[in-house]
């Protein structure tokens, strides 16, 4: 039998990825593949993603690395920090995978 916690994780990354993984198809849409590599998204990529689809990707990230992390509580201040820590990482390295910065500052 599944735990709880173990599904609530499933559940929320279920709520974060779907979002994110269709934003992020949009990109491919023309191409018959339609599968994304998220450890080959780079920096310069999400600089350049509109505002809602660089908040949904920064979101599914934070979702990401919540659930590999197998956290349950979640402080909104630190991922603020994170956010902003990963941003300037990505400013500063924009040909960086976005991974990188998330496993970096998360």
């Amino acid at each position: 039998m599944i735990s709880m916690n173990k599904l609530f994780s499933i559940f929320l990354l279920i709520i974060i990825i779907s979002p994110a993984l269709t934003l992020l198809s949009v990109a491919q849409e023309n191409s018959e593949d339609t599968k994304v590599e998220l450890n080959k998204i780079t920096c310069r990529e999400l600089l350049k993603m509109p505002g809602k689809d660089k908040e949904l990707t920064l979101i599914f990230f934070h979702g990401l690395i919540t659930a590999t992390n197998n956290q349950m509580v979640i402080d909104r201040i630190a991922l603020r920090e994170a956010t902003d820590k990963i941003t300037d990482y990505c400013i500063d390295n924009p040909g960086s995978m976005l991974m990188t910065a998330f496993e970096e500052y998360r």
